[in-house]
């Protein structure tokens, strides 16, 4: 098992569960909007409430969109709309 990165999560299962997110939107190329929507599923499960906090969006953005010049933006071509 890979080193589980902090993601603003409040317990280490809540970053291990982020980071499995985070894993399956880089392998299946998700769209911000599909990751958002597994955030919003997880922050619905008791004791992960904070997985839409700004913070672990922001984490969560950076660690699938590294190249993106800012929170939003998957690329150059393409807009998203702000969760």
């Amino acid at each position: 098992m890979s080193e589980v990165t902090d993601f603003g999560m409040f317990t280490d299962a809540g970053n291990a569960a982020v980071q499995a997110i985070v894993e399956g939107a880089i392998s299946n190329d998700l769209s911000w909007d599909e990751v958002y929507d597994c955030l919003v599923r997880l922050s619905e499960q008791e004791g992960f409430g904070e997985a839409t906090d700004t913070v672990v969006r922001e984490l969560v953005y950076t660690a699938i969109f590294p190249d993106a010049r800012t929170y939003g933006d998957d690329g150059p071509d393409e807009a998203q709309e702000w969760h």
